[in-house]
């Protein structure tokens, strides 16, 4: 008896801590905004926002996790159309920015999918706050690709790329380098007067595709 009411039990353990943990970040996300929202420094307002924007992006990488908990892998197409609608709508649209989002369909282990969500809300923020200054009109592109033995993920924008001799050095991509690397994969980063572009390749076996491939357009633009 008592193993037939332990796995709802803990199902519903889970619903509630997830449901507290995003009541946190919106509560975090409040305060920010209260206590820092009325600074006139365009500095602080500027920080501010992209800070609140990570916390939006976070909430929303573990709320759509959430939505497929208990389940070994998750629809790596949705959820990432889901993280980048979110980040579209949250912080490129206000800057007069637009994301494209396309993707393979297939399926990715939670943790994979989970560590790929930050890489991307990591790339498309410091493209959003650096790529694009003194100019609208921007545009950051996000792809999944199935390769011969996994993945390749890409993130590039049109802005001006990286400043010469930094050679993607900075603590953003240091980050970025070090959720690769947890990931088993191989980063490349290539940038030139039409913008910057970085691929992620995932090789390993247990990544790839396990399902018929084709292609999902998601245009995450948002008015």
């Amino acid at each position: 008896m008592h193993s037939a009411f332990a796995e709802p039990d803990r199902r519903l353990a889970a619903q509630e801590a997830n449901h507290r943990f995003l009541n946190t970040l919106t509560a975090l996300n409040g305060l920010l905004r209260t206590d820092f929202g009325g600074f006139a420094d365009p500095a602080v307002r500027e920080a501010v926002g992209l800070f609140s924007s990570r916390i939006l992006a976070f909430a929303t990488v573990h709320r759509t996790l959430s939505d497929a908990a208990g389940e070994g892998l998750v629809d790596a197409p949705a959820y990432l159309a889901r993280l980048c609608a979110e980040l579209c709508a949250a912080h490129l649209a206000p800057r007069g920015l637009h994301c494209d989002f396309r993707a393979d369909t297939g399926t990715l282990p939670r943790e994979a999918c989970q560590t790929l969500g930050l890489i991307i809300v990591e790339l498309v923020t410091n493209a959003a706050k650096h790529a694009f200054s003194g100019r609208a009109g921007g545009r950051i592109t996000v792809c999944l690709r199935r390769s011969a033995d996994g993945w390749v993920c890409v993130v590039a924008d049109n802005g001006r790329g990286l400043p010469d001799g930094a050679g993607g050095g900075g603590q953003g991509m240091t980050l970025i380098r070090g959720l690769a690397k947890r990931l088993g994969g191989e980063l490349r980063v290539h940038s030139d007067g039409g913008g910057l572009v970085v691929a992620l390749s995932l090789p390993d076996p247990a990544m790839a595709p396990r399902i018929e491939a084709t292609t999902v357009p998601y245009p995450a633009e948002r008015a």
